[in-house]
């Protein structure tokens, strides 16, 4: 008959071959993630070429002083007041229509020019050239889109009025 197993042992690793698996295994993930790896490396080096890595460096060794400078400009009056109207202005974009919004740059910035060429020219307009600008289509079409907006920002107000 058999003797029974009073006892089991493991076999244990020895420092130096649980050091080779592990390196084993860090070399197969370097093999398996090799793209990656070296994007990452590209990375590095071009924010180390234009030293924002070592501002990163910096910023992290100085990172408790650079947190209480932060805390104390958001802790300024007017900072609250900021973000705010920060949230508010992005809320605002939000809402727009891109397409009308690209129009109406568009048409101001069309207008910028207009107005900085006739600034450039000292050109001056009397009275019967205001009149007689009234009648452009140009100057109508804008004039139409100022008494919409006004009318339309008159109700927005009035709405907030009443709530």
């Amino acid at each position: 008959m058999a003797k029974a197993i009073t006892q089991i042992e493991k076999k244990r690793k020895s420092k130096q071959e649980e050091r080779t698996e592990d390196l084993s295994a860090i070399i197969n993930q370097i093999a398996d993630n090799r793209e990656i790896i070296q994007d990452t490396l590209i990375i590095l080096q071009e924010l180390h070429a234009t030293g924002v890595l070592d501002m990163l460096k910096g910023l992290l060794r100085t990172r408790e002083k650079v947190g209480q400078i932060a805390i104390e400009q958001i802790n300024q009056p007017g900072m609250h007041n900021i973000i705010k109207n920060g949230m508010n202005t992005i809320g605002l974009l939000a809402e727009m229509d891109s397409d009308q919004l690209k129009a109406m740059f568009s048409g101001l910035n069309t207008g910028l020019e207009k107005a900085a060429e006739s600034a450039k020219a000292q050109e001056e307009v009397g009275l019967w050239g205001l009149m007689k600008s009234v009648r452009d289509p140009n100057v109508r079409t804008s004039m139409n889109t100022m008494v919409n907006f006004l009318e339309g920002m008159g109700n927005g107000l009035n709405q907030q009025k009443t709530h």
